[in-house]
């Protein structure tokens, strides 16, 4: 049985069903291959892109590379369909949505900025930290509101790829 997951990127919702090695976007078939470590490879004809995937639960960042194309982060909401049809209906859905979250580095890097302590409330997509990799920064945003837990970075270290940076609760 195929299984549907709702995913939510920048206010719009697509459906995606996965059948075994059968990936669907709204209907439409896509070729997808995972390389493993939250790494996946798209094709479309001749065109390559590659996206790491890396969060925890149903928030998770993405950075899509496509070639000859600056890397673009982004954030996701991943969900069951069901799921996510329930909680638009404004019913509970799923684990509590006060579960901690970690904001982790999508790719080895170096942390220039941190931009929030321990103890600090933060708003969904508020910058937590910035991160250079490649000769580009990438701010690093809280995937939901909290309060940040616990900082497990500073300024200036270098951080591989999926290292826990900011924990929420």
């Amino acid at each position: 049985m195929p299984r549907r997951v709702s995913v939510r990127i920048g206010g719009k919702e697509r459906v995606v069903e996965i059948d075994g090695e059968r990936v669907a976007v709204d209907g439409t078939p896509v070729s997808v291959r995972d390389v493993g470590g939250g790494i996946f490879v798209f094709r479309d004809g001749d065109a390559q892109t590659t996206a790491w995937v890396d969060g925890e639960g149903g928030k998770v960042s993405v950075e899509v590379r496509r070639p000859g194309g600056d890397p673009l982060v982004v954030q996701a909401e991943v969900a069951d369909a069901r799921n996510a049809q329930a909680a638009a209906l404004g019913r509970r859905a799923g684990p509590a949505s006060g579960a901690p979250v970690t904001v982790r580095s999508p790719m080895p890097g170096r942390v220039v900025k941190l931009l929030v302590r321990a103890g600090e409330a933060v708003a969904a997509g508020q910058p937590a930290v910035v991160v250079e990799a490649m000769k580009m920064e990438n701010e690093l945003r809280a995937p939901r509101a909290g309060t940040v837990h616990e900082v497990r970075c500073a300024e200036g270290t270098a951080v591989e790829a999926g290292q826990d940076l900011v924990v929420i609760a």
